[in-house]
């Protein structure tokens, strides 16, 4: 049963993949998240100018836009979001340095379990 939250937590998740956004989506609006899902980073900017999300997770490939111009345009329009990479890439660790530096909240693994995904929604807000 899906928890009851006075105010549910805000969720964007931005994927190309549709079924990902999907699993994303039936998952945490079941545990009583508010969930949107978008294929590009032009529709989440978008969203983003329109509506404050308490969490972001961002695909690291996505055509069309880089996951750094998404992430900094996140980050200036609203300071307050957490963003975490969702990537199926192996990250070595000069570049796991870099994207801490630059404020990003973790690094979700693809493939990822369901309980991951609960584990940085409510460890991280």
């Amino acid at each position: 049963m899906g928890i009851n939250r006075a105010q549910p937590l805000n969720i964007l998740v931005i994927d190309d993949e549709e079924e990902i956004c999907e699993v994303f989506s039936k998952f945490l609006s079941y545990e009583g998240y508010r969930v949107q899902t978008v294929t590009t980073g032009r529709k989440a900017l978008n969203l983003a100018v329109k509506e404050f999300f308490n969490i972001v997770f961002l695909d690291l490939v996505m055509p069309g836009t880089s996951f750094f111009k998404v992430f900094e345009n996140i980050k200036k329009i609203s300071p307050k979001t957490k963003v975490f990479l969702m990537t199926g890439k192996l990250m070595n660790k000069d570049s796991l340095n870099e994207l801490r530096e630059k404020n990003v909240a973790g690094i979700l693994q693809k493939p990822f379990r369901l309980d991951e995904i609960m584990e940085f929604v409510e460890g991280n807000v």
